[in-house]
């Protein structure tokens, strides 16, 4: 009997497991993970520290769902090693032979090395564990370090159950990687209107108390908290590849191709600890997404069970719930493309907030406040050299469809605009 073996049980290994048994049913599937949970959503967790929803809300797929699909699940079972000629995964308690290895183990947080980083009431916001600590804390003050989506999502949570709460960015701006200043700077004053206090432009330089949290300490204040929240980014998790098992990519990720398989015969990787190309600019680098990973598993797990299936590359399409408001961005910054070649279309309206980015005549990123469900729409006009001037003009089907009533909204302005430069 063939045995497929998927390590990490994020959204990634799990629609791998699932997709390698719906392909060959007569396989082995064993699906491993550390945690003792079996998926859940990283994605709630925010919600579920807020108490806006259920513990059950948060759990996806229960051990008796991966019973019923024919899979293995092993919980809170660490892999130690990996004897990659020999096909041997190791535990603590023995080993595990395959045929083929799916590598799904995600992302850890970035940890800073700060004095003061082994204190109590000190968590990130990664797992289900962090969020059952975090809802656990003891007080009334917080400091969140960091402003990407996790760290604006937690200092939200946070103040929705009533605690003071600070937020510490070193750069000057708050979701610096998604939004250029101007947009940043109206969900920064949404977040001020909130009640949560935003510094930027601050290095963080201890957390300050004995044997727990008392505070943080930048370069410019001292804060008081009773609970620091660490969320200033992820990096892939390697650890079973240390002993350079398979390629890496230039952006760290595991290499692969588009059927999600690596440099060694008969292991696939997909999820946060791959590197892959992006769908609209052809970037290649690490796409830290849900639904990047979802599909990268299905395909991966297809694959190692006998099918030829391929990844079209990345989708770097990013929303953010900042007090019930929707945020959302894809594409390329305007802050990332030289002054003198970028071209911005910036309008606001009832329905919130819109920030076109362009160069060389093609709308390279859109940024959006409000009414963002169609944004996505727009991302088949986000691509290399793609002629908006020439869409606009000639193609009457342009601004119809998804995404179709922000370019008829700004389809004369957008003209003006490229003719102008």
């Amino acid at each position: 009997m063939k045995v497929i073996a998927v390590v990490g049980n994020g959204i990634a290994g799990s629609e791998a497991a699932e997709a390698a048994i719906r392909v060959d049913q007569k396989a082995r599937v064993v699906l491993m993970t550390k945690e003792p949970f079996p998926l859940y959503s990283a994605c709630v967790l925010a919600d579920y520290v807020a108490d806006r929803i259920p513990v059950q809300r948060v759990i996806l797929r229960t051990a008796e769902d991966f019973g019923k699909a024919g899979i293995e699940l092993l919980l809170s079972s660490q892999v130690t090693d990996w004897s990659a000629e020999e096909q041997l995964l190791h535990f603590d308690d023995g080993t595990l032979r395959y045929d083929r290895l799916v590598i799904a183990t995600g992302s850890r947080p970035i940890v800073p090395d700060l004095p003061g980083f082994g204190k109590q009431g000190v968590v990130t916001l990664k797992t289900l564990g962090d969020a059952e600590m975090l809802r656990a804390a003891q007080g009334s003050a917080a400091v969140v370090v960091g402003t990407g989506p996790v760290g604006i999502e937690a200092a939200i949570a946070l103040r929705r159950r009533g605690w003071t709460v600070a937020l510490v960015e070193l750069l000057d701006r708050v979701l610096p990687r998604l939004f250029d200043a101007p947009l940043a700077a109206a969900l920064k004053t949404r977040l001020e209107d909130h009640g949560i206090d935003v510094f930027l432009g601050e290095r963080v330089l201890e957390i300050t108390g004995k044997t727990r949290a008392e505070g943080v300490k930048t370069d410019r204040r001292t804060l008081a908290a009773d609970a620091v929240v660490l969320v200033i980014g992820m990096r892939p998790e390697l650890s079973l590849v240390k002993k350079d098992k398979v390629a890496l990519g230039s952006s760290g990720g595991i290499q692969v191709d588009r059927q999600m398989k690596t440099s060694r015969e008969g292991v696939w990787a997909c999820g946060d600890c791959v590197e892959s190309e992006d769908l609209i600019t052809g970037r290649r680098g690490l796409f830290m997404l849900w639904h990047n990973a979802r599909l990268q598993g299905r395909i991966a797990g297809a694959n190692t069970a006998g099918a030829a299936r391929r990844y079209p590359g990345s989708l770097n399409l990013t929303t953010v719930n900042v007090f019930d408001e929707t945020a959302a961005s894809v594409g390329i910054l305007a802050s990332e493309v030289p002054e003198d070649e970028a071209m911005v279309l910036h309008r606001k309206g009832p329905w919130g907030e819109l920030w076109m980015v362009l160069k060389d005549q093609s709308l390279i990123g859109v940024q959006a406040l409000g009414r963002t469900e169609r944004v996505g729409g727009l991302m088949g006009m986000i691509s290399k050299g793609k002629d908006l001037r020439k869409a606009l003009l000639k193609e009457p089907n342009s601004a119809e469809g998804p995404g179709g009533w922000i370019l008829r909204g700004v389809q004369k302005d957008l003209l003006r605009l490229i003719d102008a430069n």
